[in-house]
């Protein structure tokens, strides 16, 4: 297959999103990286069939290729696979092509360790795969192994958390893979001998048990991932925000201090290392009053990634917010608000990996911007009450010196926002003559105007049907049919959170290929958010765009928005994190990327199901990320998801409360019923003018 420039070059972006974001968990007695030695490859033994079935992205989506684990480590010149080995898996492979696992006792442990310097051991699971724990196979291969090679590592190509036990334990070296892209075996095999250095930090919390997972997860309220983890003193493997490097990097002074009202923390990040360099992501969490809402002990407000550090180099970080961040939806007000009390800064590398660097007080408590009056159901919401969190040594005297220092604020300097009231639609006022997009987009016609024209026929068709019509692109789900009268084209809609999920291989009648599409598969949204980087996600977003530009995609079903509460849920993998913060702006920068070429659609992952939830904890929470994210979309997907018995129409209380308090212009589809009611020829009318207005943006 001849290779195109758009080909190379997504390949490219696709092996680079993925080493930036692997997160080495651990790394004793130098075990990683494998380097050559006097001058030739490092020989290594690979067990487990993951390194020839490896998951690269989700079983929907086709590829133009893939790189598996054994491959990407053959065209290493670092390393060397045994090939002894690796033949009698490839042969295994042959004989059970449904991917089961080989037994150890068809080699020998003690030949191998005798011609080779180090052991990788491969979990697997696909997308999707239920299996959370390590099975007694597999923890009978990482035992026999580790026992064998001092210098063993774990890689755990798998979707997110995978309950690990002390095997994780009982190997030198641990590296989260995750579900890496079509390039995952070249990509990894960058990591592992350091091409790439490891930067990525954990997206998601890692306890020791499974079950904590169902435990945080068992009400929907404030109270998720770390959230939950660290307030309630959970057992932890790694923490939110946890990950190493080859090098050393360590804060130097940290500060936190007001300018105006913004807040301003500053962090030195120093490489004390002598060999390598390293990237450090600066983490600020902060600490709320103890208000009428019963809070996590922290929460992550803002993050910022360094520089790559050479050996003995430091980079000093300025994050910035303003203080109407830390406000927090009091449901009895209908608004944002600020408690009374110390607002504590810590600033880290990791949930639990923080200091106290200062304080802020508020004299007296403020309401900084009123939203759109709501009610929810009655909803389920825990207490911390005599709850032990976690705390480490020193904690205490650095909040007493923080508070005894803090800085004052007054709130009368606090800026306020007022709830600007949208006035009624009350329909679409026409000149009585027919119009065209074409005529829009000249400036001929008002927007108004062409949706007036409309017959009522035409104008549901355009709604109703938008997201439900077939497609001529083989692959893609369809957007909407031409309606030629009005010279509105038809649109296409492609799934895919790894990618486009378009046909690969166009056949006829005889079954002959006839041509391709070929798209790139790009690293799982779980695992890119591991990065901690915008600007990278924003490259593969930009890639995404590409192809799309190439194919005639208009619209791309991003990846999806919600929060990862817990691995048991469908399309964990697809979602960014399981904070809001940092979901929000990965969700922006794929968007932005997207959008010079293409429409991203904000979406759910997980959408057919029901969340009973109370209102401050779907506005400071479950909603957060999609507020953070949706400036950034011109399109959103409502999910067929109902809040506290209500479903998610275009036209219900719920979701036009978020239109005018986060300013979305953008327009809808809809993963089941658009409308809870209805819907009245104006409603139509009002959701027309968001489609119209999109496809009068289109360049092409």
């Amino acid at each position: 297959m001849e290779l195109t420039p758009r080909l190379t070059r997504n390949a490219l972006v696709s092996r680079a999103a993925a080493a930036g974001s692997m997160v080495l968990l651990r790394n004793t007695n130098g075990a990683l990286p494998l380097l050559p030695e006097a001058g030739e490859p490092l020989p290594a033994a690979v067990f487990g069939i993951g390194q020839l079935f490896t998951a690269c992205c989700q079983k929907a989506m086709t590829p133009w290729r893939t790189i598996d684990i054994l491959s990407g480590l053959s065209a290493s010149d670092r390393v060397k696979p045994d090939s002894l080995l690796a033949h009698k898996y490839r042969s295994w492979a042959l004989e059970h092509p449904d991917g089961a696992p080989m037994p150890l006792e068809r080699l020998s442990l003690e030949e191998l360790a005798e011609h080779n310097r180090a052991a990788l051991i491969v979990v697997t699971r696909f997308p999707g795969d239920e299996r959370l724990s390590l099975t007694p196979g597999e923890r009978e291969m990482i035992a026999a192994v580790s026992a064998a090679f001092a210098r063993s590592v774990l890689i755990l190509n798998t979707p997110g958390y995978l309950e690990l036990g002390e095997s994780a334990r009982a190997c030198a070296a641990v590296l989260f893979m995750g579900v890496a892209g079509q390039e995952a075996g070249y990509a990894l095999a960058d990591v592992l001998t350091a091409k790439s250095l490891p930067c990525g930090r954990l997206a998601h919390s890692w306890p020791e048990k499974l079950s904590s997972f169902d435990e945080a997860a068992e009400t929907a309220d404030r109270f998720s991932g770390y959230r939950w983890f660290d307030s309630f003193g959970t057992e932890l493997l790694y923490p939110f925000g946890y990950g190493l490097s080859y090098g050393r990097a360590e804060l130097g002074a940290v500060s936190a201090g007001l300018d105006g009202t913004d807040v301003f923390v500053t962090a030195e990040v120093r490489n004390t290392g002598e060999t390598w360099p390293v990237q450090e992501v600066v983490q600020v969490y902060v600490s709320h009053p103890e208000g009428k809402l019963e809070q996590p002990v922290y929460l992550l407000d803002c993050f910022a990634k360094s520089k790559l550090l050479e050996p003995g180099e430091s980079q000093t970080l300025t994050l910035r917010f303003p203080v109407t961040e830390l406000s927090v939806f009091r449901e009895d007000a209908s608004a944002y608000c600020l408690d009374e009390g110390y607002y504590d800064i810590r600033v880290g590398t990791a949930s639990r990996n923080t200091c106290v660097a200062g304080s802020i007080r508020l004299t007296r408590g403020a309401v900084v911007q009123p939203v759109e009056p709501l009610k929810l159901g009655p909803a389920l919401c825990r207490s911390r009450s005599g709850a032990a969190a976690y705390t480490y040594p020193g904690e205490k005297e650095e909040l007493e010196q923080a508070r005894r220092h803090a800085i004052r604020l007054s709130d009368r300097n606090l800026p306020r926002g007022g709830r600007k009231k949208g006035r009624e639609f009350s329909g679409c006022r026409g000149d009585g003559k027919p119009h065209t997009l074409q005529e829009l987009q000249k400036g001929w016609c008002t927007i108004f105007q062409l949706v007036a024209s409309l017959d009522d026929e035409s104008l549901r068709r355009l709604v109703c049907d938008f997201g439900f019509c077939p497609s001529e692109l083989p692959g893609a789900l369809g957007a909407s049919a031409a309606l030629e009268r009005y010279g509105i084209p038809a649109v296409t809609l492609a799934a895919g959170s790894d990618g486009l999920q378009l046909t690969r291989d166009i056949r006829d009648d005889e079954g002959k290929t006839v041509r391709r599409q070929l798209c790139t598969a790009f690293p799982a949204p779980g695992l890119l958010a591991c990065s901690f980087d915008p600007a990278l996600i924003g490259s593969v977003g930009a890639a995404v765009g590409k192809e799309m530009k190439e194919y005639g995609v208009a619209l791309w079903l991003a990846p999806g928005a919600n929060l990862q509460r817990t691995p048991r849920q469908p399309g964990f993998w697809e979602c960014w994190s399981e904070d809001p913060v940092l979901s929000g702006l990965c969700a922006a920068a794929m968007a932005a990327g997207v959008g010079e070429n293409g429409a991203a659609v904000l979406r759910t992952a997980d959408t057919r199901r029901a969340l009973a939830v109370s209102l401050p904890a779907w506005r400071d929470l479950y909603a957060l990320a999609f507020e953070i994210a949706a400036g950034s979309y011109r399109a959103a997907l409502l999910p067929a998801l109902s809040v506290n018995g209500e479903p998610l129409g275009e036209n219900s209380p719920l979701v036009r409360s978020m239109i005018v308090d986060w300013k979305y212009t953008g327009m809808f589809l809809a993963d089941g019923e658009r409308y809870t009611n209805g819907p009245t020829r104006v409603e139509l009318e009002k959701s027309a003018l968001r489609i119209v207005k999109l496809l009068a943006e289109r360049k092409d």
